[in-house]
């Protein structure tokens, strides 16, 4: 049975106030930022709907030279005009996926992947996405 508006809402909002209060318990900040000079961010798109939480995936296209095809989360390689992690990954999503950064709530950064030490590591930013319902509704049918 559908419950009525306002409790789904506060049922919701419970959800996305108790997974910030975790997530953020794994924030490093800008901790390792120094590392690696060759830098990949990447974001872990979190999506709310009614009472879960679910992890937003993207099929990289066949065309690619790179792991055509593979399942990934948007991001990628750092570019000059990037001030920081954050803005690679909120670049790099809005040109894959259409996500644009007003939609996105960074909660937290996770301790990056260190590929080769001396090459390259790739940060993982965990956030929560705020699309309009209708893309919510195509996302997650």
């Amino acid at each position: 049975m559908p419950r009525p508006c306002g409790l789904q809402e506060s049922v919701r909002n419970n959800l996305i106030d108790d997974a910030k209060a975790r997530l953020k318990k794994f924030d490093v900040g800008t901790r390792y930022s120094h590392l690696s000079p060759s830098k990949y961010s990447v974001l872990l798109p979190l999506l709310a709907r009614g009472e879960k939480l679910y992890l937003l995936f993207t099929v990289r296209s066949d065309k690619l030279r790179r792991a055509p095809g593979e399942v990934c989360f948007p991001g990628g390689k750092r570019d000059p005009v990037d001030a920081d992690d954050t803005a690679t990954a909120l670049r790099e999503a809005q040109e894959e996926v259409g996500l644009h950064p007003h939609q996105v709530e960074v909660v937290s950064h996770l301790v990056p992947y260190f590929i080769n030490v001396k090459v390259s590591s790739v940060n993982f930013l965990l956030q929560l996405l705020h699309p309009s319902p209708t893309i919510m509704d195509f996302l997650l049918g």
